[in-house]
């Protein structure tokens, strides 16, 4: 498989279906076991590229060409992306290369109808200075997303948002402590080649800034003994957040209700030492799946898993237990950098659907949780309706009252200490929001 055909299948999926970038890499790979670690870089870099810049691609891309982006055919559109991301952010491509490569690509797909246009298009582009642009289309955000963040925030951060939206996305871990010290740990990532940090505010959590790898390839981090030892979960500082805010004790009973891929859930269960009961739910065999495989790593004994609905009562959970975990489906705005898709499909009237499918299943929740115990509510998004809004749902309730959240002062400093929004241009993490509530020892 020719990697610059690989990454033009997957961008022309995710731009004009319904693909999800890092699900159509991850099973790319796994169908061409043959390709190199640089090879799988290269496409990594082209699919992430071009969707993250493709706002902006498209207008520079309008600028040279009498056939305007929307109505050309969907795989010449994703080529000239690819082509133009190529010559204006990845300086070790030679331009004669980009136009030559985009050509086979076309000519190997749609024959040679299109090869004069395509290549007319990005020999054009090469030779021209860029096109100047307005600000939201340099930070390459969809008109309709930049108009409700510079609503809801300003334009100022609506624009920084953005741009952090178009940096790489950090590498987190969180360190399994009760198994292993921070400091053998990190020793172990360096002997395998990673260059690991230690997050100031926050023990156990470790930023992996780049990999020593070959020609600047990165090795996977799921090969080294830290993660094969269960000593290191993959999972974004942000999340890790959500977990400590809610302080898990030993011998806690704690629901996970969205469980899936079980970072929460193993985070839970390493504060608390592996002492008292953790049930990770979630809606199908397939990602329940997800939990038992970082769970065979983990050496944890008190985490269960269940196929379970969230959005169903469920009479044997009622009132059962210490502490509830509802990291709800959501727009996953705040995860952009590393999912850029999401950005072109962003939607009010979606919006506004999630919105009442956490309120459906945040009914469900409190009833779970035990009289004296907390609800976490978190969410992975920015917008109003997900979070704020849903928190104050939740505040309204007279059964619960907002609790202030175990966290770094300087994390919460000049703001409210029961609920905390997160931006992804803070601290190098995804935008998150994550809100505690407890129930009353009468309820």
């Amino acid at each position: 498989m020719n990697s610059r055909a690989l990454a033009a299948k997957i961008i022309q999926n995710c731009l004009d279906g319904e693909g999800q970038s890092h699900l159509l890499l991850r099973d790319g790979f796994r169908q061409y076991p043959e390709l190199s670690a640089r090879d799988r870089s290269f496409v990594t870099a082209l699919v992430h590229g071009s969707l993250s810049e493709a706002v902006y691609l498209d207008a520079c891309l309008d600028a040279f060409s009498r056939t305007p982006v929307r109505k050309m055919k969907p795989y010449v559109r994703s080529v000239l992306r690819m082509g133009l991301f190529q010559l204006y952010f990845m300086d070790r491509v030679p331009a004669s290369a980009v136009c030559n490569e985009s050509v086979k690509l076309i000519r190997s797909r749609m024959g040679e109808g299109l090869t004069g246009f395509v290549n007319a298009v990005l020999r054009r582009a090469a030779a021209a200075p860029r096109p100047d642009v307005e600000e939201r289309v340099a930070c390459s955000l969809p008109e309709a997303l930049f108009d409700y963040l510079q609503g809801l925030y300003g334009k100022d951060r609506a624009l920084a948002i953005g741009r952090a939206f178009l940096t790489a996305p950090v590498l987190w871990g969180s360190v399994r402590q009760s198994r292993i010290s921070v400091e053998e740990t990190v020793k172990s990532l360096k002997e395998d080649g990673f260059l690991p940090e230690e997050d100031p505010l926050l023990p156990g959590c470790i930023k992996l800034n780049r990999l020593k790898g070959e020609e600047g390839t990165d090795r996977r981090l799921e090969e080294t003994k830290a993660v094969r030892e269960g000593w290191l979960q993959l999972q974004d500082r942000s999340a890790q957040l959500a977990v400590l805010a809610a302080n898990p004790r030993p011998g806690m009973r704690v629901l996970d209700l969205c469980a899936a891929p079980g970072g929460k859930s193993l985070q839970a269960a390493d504060r608390m030492q592996d002492r008292g009961s953790i049930l990770a739910c979630d809606i199908s065999p397939a990602r329940t799946a997800l939990i038992e495989e970082a769970l065979s790593r983990s050496g944890f004994s008190c985490v269960k898993t269940q196929v379970a609905d969230a959005g169903v009562f469920d009479p044997e959970k009622a009132g059962r237990f210490d502490l509830v975990i509802a990291d709800l489906p959501c727009s996953g705005l705040g995860t952009a950098s590393r999912k850029p898709e999401i950005k072109q499909r962003f939607s009010l009237r979606k919006v506004q659907e999630l919105a009442a499918l956490q309120k459906r299943l945040l009914d469900q929740a409190v009833r779970y949780v035990a009289p004296g115990g907390k609800l976490l509510f978190s969410t992975c998004t920015l917008t109003k309706e997900e979070n704020i809004d849903n928190a104050d749902y939740l505040a309204g309730r007279a059964e619960l009252w907002p609790l202030p959240l175990a966290l770094p002062e300087a994390l919460l400093a000049e703001k409210r200490k029961d609920r905390l929004q997160l931006f992804p241009e803070e601290g190098g993490g995804d935008g998150f929001f994550i809100s505690l509530f407890q129930k009353g020892e009468d309820n």
